[in-house]
C-alpha cells in the first residue's frame, strides 16, 4: 500500500521534469531556412499522395480542401480537368494524408503536391525535425483559399515557376528564422495573424544582394504581407519537435485542422493524434456572409500558437488586438502566462513565453486560442473573414486520459 501510494504522490513530480526537459529541448532549437527543394525530393514521398493540414480525415474532405486537391492533381497532371481530378479523389486513385504526418504544414485549405517547392527548415541545434512548408500564395487566387477558380491552378504555376526560381536564387546561406521572429514579435508582430514585419525582414534578407530582377515577384512581396508565415510555420513545428519522444511529457508537439476535425499530438506520444470535431472560428465576416457559411477550423498554421506565438501573445500586437481582441475568451495574457511554460532564449527583443502544456490546460479550464482566416465552406468565395478560434479543455483532457492514466 505504501508502494502505490509513493508511485501515485512521484508522478505529478516525474511528468513536471518531463516537461521541463522537453521545454529545455524546445528552448535549445535554432530553426534555420537552407534550401527550397521539390518537395518529391525533400521527403519519401507516399504514391499519388497529396497533403493536406491538420489530422488524418476520418470522413470526406470538405469543399475547399477538394477543390484544393483538385488544382494540385492538375498541377502535377495526374488529372487533365477538376472534374477529373475529383473523380479519382473520390474512387481513391489519388489519396489524401495529413502533411504533419509527413513533417510538412499547410495553410488553411492548402495542399501540397510532390512537384511543388518547399522551405527546407532545420533545427541547427541538431535535435528538431527537419520541417517543410509551401511558398506562400500571397494576394493572390491562391491554393490554401480552397476555390473552384481556374486561375488557382495559374497562379500554383508561377509561385512554383518564378517565384520559386527568384527565392531559390538568393538562398545562398541559411536564414536565422527565430531572429527575424524576434525583431518581428518586438515591432508589432504576433508572427501569425500578422506577419507584416516578419515579411519585410525575410524579403530584405533575401534580396540584400540587389533588387528583384523580375518585376512580378517584387509587386508580389509588395502585395503579400503574410508571407513569412508559412516559413514560421515550418520554424514552429521544427522547435516543437525537438520535444518529441520525451516519456512523460505533455507538451503539445502537433496541432491542427481539417475542416472537419481538429487534434494535437503531444510530446509523449509523437505519432498519436487526439481529436474532437472543429468549430467555426468566432470572427469579423465579410459583408454578406455569417458564421452558418464559414468553414470550420481549418489549417496547421495553429503549431504557432502551439508554441506560443500568435493569438496565445496577442497582447504585443496592438493591431492584432485591435481586429481579433473582442473574439477571445480570455485575455492573451492570462492565456500567456498560465497555458505556455517557459522563455525561449532566441526571443530577445519579443520576449514571450513557448510551450503550451496539456496539463496546464486541464488544470485550468483555460481554451488555447488560435487566430485563423475564415474560409467559405462551400469553397466558391475563399476567405470570407477572419476570427478566433478556441481548443476545448476535453480535447486536452481527452489526450492525458489515454496516455497518462
Amino acid at each position: 500500500m505504501e508502494r502505490h501510494d509513493e508511485t501515485v504522490s512521484s508522478a505529478p513530480a516525474m511528468h513536471e521534469q518531463a516537461d521541463r526537459v522537453a521545454l529545455e529541448a524546445i528552448a535549445a532549437s535554432r530553426p534555420v531556412l537552407h534550401a527550397l527543394r521539390r518537395a518529391g525530393e525533400a521527403i519519401r514521398w507516399p504514391e499519388r499522395t497529396l497533403l493536406h493540414a491538420g489530422p488524418p480525415l476520418d470522413g470526406s474532405a470538405p469543399p475547399p480542401l477538394l477543390h484544393s486537391a483538385a488544382h494540385a492533381a492538375l498541377f502535377e497532371g495526374w488529372a487533365t480537368s477538376v472534374d477529373e481530378a475529383l473523380a479519382a479523389i473520390e474512387a481513391r486513385e489519388i489519396l489524401l494524408a495529413s502533411a504533419q504526418e509527413h513533417d510538412c504544414v499547410v495553410p488553411l485549405a492548402a495542399v501540397l503536391s510532390p512537384g511543388q517547392y518547399v522551405q527546407v527548415v532545420s533545427d541547427a541545434a541538431g535535435r528538431g525535425r527537419t520541417i517543410h512548408a509551401a511558398l506562400s500564395g500571397g494576394s493572390g487566387p491562391a491554393i490554401r483559399l480552397g476555390m473552384d477558380d481556374p486561375q488557382v491552378s495559374a497562379h500554383l504555376h508561377w509561385v512554383n515557376g518564378p517565384l520559386a526560381q527568384a527565392i531559390g536564387a538568393r538562398l545562398n546561406a541559411p536564414v536565422d528564422l527565430a531572429a527575424i521572429a524576434d525583431a518581428a514579435l518586438a515591432d508589432g508582430d504576433d508572427c501569425h495573424g500578422r506577419t507584416i514585419e516578419g515579411t519585410r525582414l525575410f524579403v530584405v534578407q533575401l534580396a540584400a544582394q540587389g533588387g528583384w530582377a523580375n518585376d512580378a515577384v517584387q509587386r508580389f512581396f509588395d502585395t503579400s504581407p503574410g508571407f513569412f508565415l508559412n516559413t514560421w510555420m515550418a520554424a514552429s513545428r521544427c522547435m516543437l519537435s525537438a520535444a518529441e519522444g520525451i516519456s512523460g511529457s505533455a507538451i503539445v508537439t502537433s496541432m491542427g485542422a481539417n475542416g472537419s476535425r481538429a487534434g494535437i499530438r503531444l510530446a509523449h506520444a509523437p505519432q498519436r493524434w487526439f481529436t474532437v470535431e472543429a468549430t467555426t472560428p468566432v470572427g469579423r465576416f465579410d459583408t454578406g456572409f455569417g458564421a452558418s457559411d464559414g468553414l470550420p477550423a481549418i489549417g496547421d498554421s495553429a503549431v504557432v500558437e502551439a508554441l506560443g506565438l500568435g493569438a496565445m501573445c496577442m497582447h504585443r500586437s496592438r493591431a492584432q488586438q485591435d481586429n481579433l481582441g473582442a473574439f477571445m475568451q480570455a485575455s492573451p495574457e492570462a492565456l500567456n502566462a498560465i497555458l505556455l511554460r517557459a522563455l525561449h532564449p532566441a526571443f530577445v527583443r519579443g520576449a514571450t513565453r513557448v510551450g503550451l502544456s496539456a496539463r496546464s490546460v486541464v488544470a485550468s479550464g483555460l481554451r488555447p486560442a488560435v487566430a485563423l482566416g475564415i474560409l467559405d465552406s462551400n469553397g466558391r468565395r475563399g476567405r470570407i473573414g477572419g476570427g478566433v478560434w478556441t481548443a476545448p479543455p476535453a480535447l486536452f483532457e481527452s489526450a492525458l486520459t489515454a496516455l497518462f492514466p
